[in-house]
């Protein structure tokens, strides 16, 4: 999520609308609705696309919002400087080097990122010639980084080749990262524990009722995310089973039960006892102390703790389960047939844990990190496709292996955890120029993702690919020894490390 630096904003349009028509018009790059105006620009190095940025979802989540389901964003008739992202989520950051701190910074949040806790915006790449009613296919985008950091403004997950080479809208939104996301605060009695997976279904009401300002179709939208990102999509496929808004599910490296819910349920009485609050007598009281405190005290204290100095005792904030958003047992569920019954993609590559095990320039334990693979994404992605592929729900599974020099600086890394994202986002180029075979992967592999964008029930049919069987070849191995195009394999092929 690093590379060429755009830190240098365009000027602040000095313009207030007085009244707004009851239809979406447009006025070269300012869009406006009953409800908002936005003005965008012409993405850089890329006149095909424009760009609209920093688009408010929710009111700001400060104050009394704190840890509170986001409220709907009121009318207003300022016109929104759509000209970059709004600021990223408040990061948590221990210091630790990553592959990705010190050799993949691109996957980051880009140079010159703000942080705030009035965070919740979203991001509208369209091709430059799209308008009201030509009802265009959307593809959301969910970000990764461990529910802890990340944001939509990244830059090898920028969204405007994806929207003009493919000829659809791409979103993509903030939502509350870290304690400000998962507080799992006694306060909250078990309910609405995870504000941030709030935050997602709430971008998604706000394009499902605006995205046709854009020339997008609210009824042809698909939800894609990697990671973190991806867990929440998959997260997103129970939590609303009857009303999904979307048409089409695309979970990358990650689904419900790659990781385990925190449990813990003490974290943030521990946050509250550092900042002045640990004086109050009840729950309530400690939630409304702790809501008063200044953001920044706050991702401090979580950004500094030591375990050592704390008897080994981890900190950490991330979805559990309210019953609500996240569920204690996906089992069941799958079992019963309760999730979303809408077409998805389970998508994963080949090295997951070469990035995600503990850091060593000198490279992991491939045993190690074939076995995080496999417990992250092999064994837990293919139950879930089994699952749903039993109630007769299209879905389909791919397994990307492609390396390439421009994105494999260090030779251990393999295709490893986000490497397939340049490809599908068709940014691969970020450090240097792509090879021939590169160039024609990243097209079908983008092809792909489209098609199902605009038919989530057939689109990938008819670009050939069969729907997952777990006992057919139907694995579908992308970026396989060079091919620059599908290989089917026994849908079993990579089982033996599950059992």
């Amino acid at each position: 999520m690093f590379g060429t630096s755009f830190t240098a904003l365009v000027p602040l349009w000095a313009v207030l609308a007085t009244s707004f028509p009851h239809h979406p018009s447009h006025d070269d790059l300012l869009i406006k609705t009953d409800s908002f105006a936005v003005k965008g620009t012409v993405w850089p190095n890329n006149s095909a696309t424009h760009f609209y940025g920093n688009i408010p979802y929710a009111e700001p989540p400060v104050g009394e919002l704190r840890w509170r389901p986001p409220v709907t964003k009121s009318p207003s008739t300022e016109v929104i400087n759509g000209s970059w992202f709004g600021p990223s989520c408040i990061q948590y950051s221990s210091g630790a080097e990553t592959a990705y701190t010190e050799y993949l910074t691109g996957f980051l949040i880009s140079p010159g990122q703000t942080q705030s806790e009035d965070c919740l915006t979203l991001n509208v790449w369209a091709p430059k010639n799209a308008t009201e009613g030509d009802k265009l296919p959307v593809m959301i985008w969910i970000h990764g980084g461990g529910f802890t950091s990340g944001g939509a403004a990244s830059q090898y997950k920028y969204g405007d080749r994806l929207a003009s080479d493919q000829n659809e809208i791409v979103v993509a939104l903030n939502y509350r990262l870290n304690i400000f996301g998962y507080p799992n605060a006694a306060a909250l009695n078990g309910r609405n524990l995870n504000p941030g997976l709030l935050d997602q279904r709430k971008a998604v009401e706000w394009v499902y009722q605006n995205i046709y300002a854009f020339g997008g179709d609210p009824e042809q939208m698909t939800l894609f995310g990697q990671s973190a990102g991806g867990i929440a999509v998959d997260f997103y496929t129970y939590a609303y089973p009857f009303d999904p808004l979307v048409k089409g599910f695309i979970p990358q490296s990650g689904v419900v039960s790659s990781v385990a819910p925190d449990r813990t349920g003490s974290n943030f009485t521990y946050v509250a006892s550092r900042l002045g609050c640990g004086n109050a007598t009840t729950a309530d009281e400690t939630f409304a102390c702790l809501q008063k405190v200044d953001a920044q005290a706050i991702i401090e204290v979580y950004n500094n703790y030591n375990a050592t100095l704390n008897g080994g005792k981890s900190l950490s904030f991330s979805p559990t389960a309210d019953n609500q958003t996240r569920f204690e047992n996906y089992t069941d569920l799958q079992t019963r047939g309760l999730f979303a019954r809408v077409p998805t993609i389970y998508s994963m590559v080949n090295n997951e844990g070469t990035t995600l095990l503990d850091y060593d320039p000198a490279g992991v334990n491939q045993t190690a990190a074939a076995a995080f693979t496999a417990s992250f994404a092999t064994c837990p992605g293919d139950a879930a496709a089994a699952a749903k592929a039993a109630f007769g729900v299209p879905v389909w599974r791919t397994r990307y292996f492609g390396t390439w020099p421009n994105l494999n600086p260090l030779s251990w890394l393999g295709a490893f955890h986000s490497s397939d994202l340049p490809m599908i986002f068709g940014t691969s180029d970020l450090r240097g120029p792509d090879t021939p075979a590169e160039v024609a992967t990243s097209k079908y592999y983008q092809g792909a993702w489209a098609a199902f964008a605009r038919d989530p029930s057939n689109g990938l049919k008819e670009y050939g690919w069969p729907t997952y069987d777990p006992n057919g070849k139907t694995l579908i191995e992308l970026g396989l020894n060079g091919s620059t195009t599908a290989v089917f394999a026994e849908s079993d092929a990579f089982q033996a490390a599950c059992q």
